[in-house]
């Protein structure tokens, strides 16, 4: 029974260390140029329509990339930078679609997936000792 254990505490300590690194790196501070940039990152250009803003050469992105760096320099918080954007574009100027209604199950559909898995391979090192 001891062996199995460790066998899958191994693979679930190894998915939260990651899932803690990943949140640091998406929730750390930087400076309010690394801010404007990650901003600019999630911000989709709306001639372009394929590409953010961060990487769009229109007039329209250059223009959008000069409001976020603004936004971010009076102080703005990121929800009211997209709050900013969606009140002129909608809700598809933003890259990452919102983890609410029919989308949360984009967000859960992974995480499940990584569960599936883990379940379906656990007891397969058990079955291969026989």
């Amino acid at each position: 029974m001891r062996d199995p254990v460790r066998r899958l505490v191994l693979p679930v300590l190894l998915v939260a260390a990651l899932a803690v690194v990943a949140w640091g790196v998406l929730n750390g501070s930087g400076s309010p140029v690394d801010r404007a940039n990650a901003l600019e990152e999630r911000l989709r250009c709306p001639t372009c329509q394929s590409v953010s803003i961060a990487d769009s050469p229109s007039e329209t992105a250059s223009a959008m990339r000069e409001e976020v760096e603004q936004q971010v320099a009076a102080g703005r918080t990121d929800q009211e930078v997209f709050d900013y954007f969606r009140a002129r574009y909608g809700d598809w100027v933003v890259l990452e679609p919102p983890a609410s209604g029919v989308t949360l199950l984009l967000w859960l559909l992974p995480v499940a997936a990584v569960g599936v898995g883990l379940a379906v391979l656990a007891p397969l090192p058990h079955r291969l000792d026989r």
